[in-house]
């Protein structure tokens, strides 16, 4: 019997150490600053980061967008000018301090367009509130019209990624942002 307990908190503990594998956190005095600066949860914040960039300052997706965020220029320029920066360059975007910066205040914004739901504004995030606000109005993709119901998204790379963010959220909540981390506490990915 004791055998079969010590196997059960090793395998426990791999599985915990796969989990903090796969759920890295770079730059968190910016990810920190900036989430409470514009009312987010920093645990939100990195699991958007990772979904966009594996906290990759360089990441440049087909489409241009830039940085930790993958900020789009056209995104990147309109929030320079909501906080009046006018050093504003798009090739900062490269740079974790600004694509934090930039980053957050959209994640604020669209949160507070969404009523800080975390799977419509990740959807949102993704596919863009304008798309994101037509599916509010489909009943079975949001029964109550106000947010995202992620069992009822549409299978596709958005309902993957809102998916893959709201799991991350929970899990670098549980990793970072609780009193007591513990393998125990860690929600464990399907397949992990």
């Amino acid at each position: 019997m004791r055998a079969y307990i010590v196997q059960q908190q090793r395998a426990r503990e791999a599985a915990y150490q796969k989990v903090l594998d796969n759920h890295p956190i770079y730059h968190m005095d910016l990810i920190e600053r900036y989430a409470n600066e514009n009312n987010l949860q920093p645990a939100f914040v990195a699991a958007i980061i990772l979904n966009e960039s594996s906290f990759r300052t360089n990441a440049e997706s087909g489409i241009g967008a830039r940085g930790l965020m993958q900020l789009m220029p056209d995104t990147a320029e309109w929030i320079a000018g909501k906080l009046g920066d006018t050093h504003y360059s798009f090739d900062r975007m490269y740079e974790a301090e600004p694509n934090i910066r930039y980053g957050c205040w959209y994640l604020n914004y669209l949160s507070r367009l969404f009523r800080g739901d975390p799977v419509t504004v990740a959807a949102a995030y993704h596919a863009g509130q304008t798309t994101v606000t037509g599916w509010l109005d489909d009943p079975a993709m949001s029964p109550d019209g106000l947010k995202l119901s992620l069992e009822g998204m549409k299978d596709g790379p958005t309902k993957t990624y809102a998916g893959r963010v709201t799991q991350a959220y929970a899990i670098y909540d549980a990793i970072y942002y609780q009193e007591a981390s513990s393998p125990d506490a860690v929600p464990v990915p399907d397949g992990q």
